[in-house]
């Protein structure tokens, strides 16, 4: 399964990405809009919605951890590929972040964010949903989802390299789409999104690590 969401070739990867698109896509223009109505209809507050929606928390910690733990010579022998494409899946993830969220510069589902003229502009409250590029302020940071973005980041690369701690690793994922869609706290295509980033970016770091391992192989 891996091989599949980690292609080698040119095409496997439009391929794969393609596929994403067209899921968000289909998000934002049908199903969006609705659900949040949804799911602001539902009024759901309970506490271990909103321990899910942290998730990244933990994945964070854990890969602070094992970042942390390559001190010892005994962890760093066996879990230093580990620690090098977590700290590049972390850097590549709030860059993508960061752009992504000034490129697209969209609406939120719920206003919960205090302006100086009021609260932030919303579909629920103001049945207000459109993509504002380059728009500045927390106003216009709905898309994508860096919850989704940083939680898939970091358990596609720890699942890469602990492959039997597979279903911790979907349970993080699904944690953390459970929470932020039923909290209302993004839209499902803003999940889609950061998910398909968070793809990119351990992606990115696994092809940037090769690169590297070959660099210092071809110098010895």
């Amino acid at each position: 399964m891996l091989k599949h969401l980690f292609p080698s070739s040119v095409k496997g990867a439009l391929l794969l990405y393609g596929l994403l698109l067209t899921l968000v896509l289909i998000s934002v223009h049908l199903i969006d809009r609705q659900l949040a109505d949804l799911m602001h209809a539902q009024q759901l507050s309970h506490p271990a919605l909103k321990l899910l929606s942290k998730t990244p928390l933990l994945l964070e910690f854990l890969a602070g951890l094992t970042i942390f733990a390559c001190i010892s010579e005994r962890f760093r022998t066996r879990f230093q590929a580990l620690a090098i494409e977590l700290v590049l899946t972390l850097a590549l993830a709030f860059s993508i972040r960061w752009v992504a969220k000034q490129l697209f510069g969209r609406t939120w589902p719920e206003s919960w964010i205090s302006l100086g003229d009021g609260h932030n502009p919303s579909w629920v409250a103001d049945r207000i949903e459109a993509f504002h590029p380059f728009a500045q302020g927390l106003a216009y940071d709905s898309f994508p989802s860096g919850h989704a973005l940083l939680t898939f980041a970091l358990a596609f690369t720890f699942w890469r390299h602990t492959p039997k701690l597979l279903p911790l690793w979907l349970g993080c994922m699904l944690a953390v789409i459970s929470g932020q869609l039923s909290l209302n706290y993004h839209f499902l295509g803003d999940l889609l999104a950061g998910a398909s980033f968070g793809l990119l970016a351990s992606q990115l770091a696994l092809t940037l690590h090769n690169s590297l391992k070959g660099r210092m192989a071809s110098l010895t």
